[in-house]
């Protein structure tokens, strides 16, 4: 029966995870709560920032569970094999942020954990994302609403002290209205495209990184000051096995449409196995993932060859990308190369719109 399970989670996007498993994270999750206790009279900023991250995670977790586990701890019904990972990604930080936070309170300093904390959302192309999952997700942000509007009320009252943090959260709240704008047409029953639904998972996800900034700046608004220098050693996309991980999501259903799938996955494997990834093609995707959060910059198009990554157009009076700076309304892109060569930075006031996509082989 094992067998079979894990044959029909493959085939379905579903997975049937341990109850055990499941049960865990939502303990993983509880450690928030004796830590919270215990730094009840801690001042320490930097200690009080890193433990507002792991009770955000914490909340949003829960939040993401919420239907999976019911009171006892027993699975209520299979999960998503995004959803898991998602959970996943989010209560395996907390040890980490716990242990950072009560290091920071005993010696200043001492922490190791940089901030801000940025915790990416799990996107999966290759699946259609499930209904529960968007319904999942607008828990999360909810969750996450409920968590800093307190704190956020009392911010409004220290005039420009908070002026960042407010002017983020009036995009988290934005973002959270559009996910629900969409997501609440599905849940009556209505048939939309998978793109209604990848747009949807996306407006949550750029609510929730927003909402987890806003978090810690709540506890020091000095945060905001950090928050367009991502470091070049956090996790990227680029560190993915998904071949079609820095794939514009409008290229990918371009490609599926027109049915070029097969070829393109081939064309992508064979060009990540001859690309050396650099730092600061990490450095590229981590900016570009701050950037979109803050409202500075959109996707405007895709590049026309492989891997058909986005184009950006830049909204603010200029943005800083790997050491350059790209003006108003300018558009830019990173060039990962064609047959193991460099990458690099590319940016024109517009580039033209490609009639088709370039395979390598072409």
């Amino acid at each position: 029966m094992a067998f079979l399970d894990r044959l029909r989670g493959v085939l379905s996007g579903q997975r049937l995870c341990m109850t055990e498993h499941l049960a865990g994270y939502r303990r993983l999750g509880e450690q928030v709560f004796e830590v919270e206790v215990e730094m009840n009279d801690v001042t320490n900023k930097r200690a009080l920032v890193l433990l507002r991250v792991a009770k955000s995670l914490q909340v949003m977790g829960d939040a993401l569970l919420q239907d999976v586990l019911q009171s006892d701890d027993t699975a209520a019904q299979p999960i998503p094999v995004m959803t898991h990972e998602q959970a996943e990604g989010w209560y395996k930080r907390i040890p980490d942020l716990l242990v950072a936070a009560r290091q920071e309170a005993a010696f200043e300093g001492s922490a190791k954990v940089s901030l801000p904390v940025h915790i990416p959302t799990v996107h999966d192309e290759k699946v259609a994302c499930p209904v529960s999952h968007l319904a999942g997700m607008r828990r999360a942000a909810d969750a996450m609403e409920n968590l800093v509007k307190d704190k956020l009320a009392f911010a409004r009252t220290q005039g420009d002290l908070y002026k960042e943090v407010i002017l983020l959260y009036e995009e988290a709240r934005t973002r959270r209205q559009a996910g629900d704008a969409i997501v609440g047409s599905i849940m009556t029953g209505q048939r939309v495209s998978q793109s209604r639904h990848e747009e949807g998972e996306e407006q949550y996800g750029m609510a929730l990184s927003a909402y987890l900034l806003i978090a810690q700046a709540l506890e020091n608004p000095e945060i905001m000051t950090k928050r367009v220098h991502p470091s070049t050693t956090r996790m990227s996309r680029l560190d993915s096995r998904d071949v079609f991980k820095v794939t514009s999501k409008t290229a990918l259903r371009e490609i599926r449409r027109s049915g070029e799938y097969t070829e393109a996955q081939a064309d992508l494997m064979e060009m990540w196995q001859q690309h050396d990834i650099t730092e600061i093609e990490r450095e590229y995707e981590n900016t570009v993932d701050e950037l979109l959060s803050q409202g500075l910059i959109r996707e405007d198009g895709y590049w026309y060859c492989c891997p058909f990554q986005p184009v950006y157009r830049v909204l603010n009076p200029s943005v800083h990308v790997v050491n350059f700076t790209v003006p108003q309304h300018h558009v830019f892109v990173w060039d990962y190369g064609e047959d193991g060569a460099p990458g690099r930075f590319v940016t024109k006031a517009s580039f033209g719109r490609a009639d088709s996509r370039h395979y390598c082989e072409d």
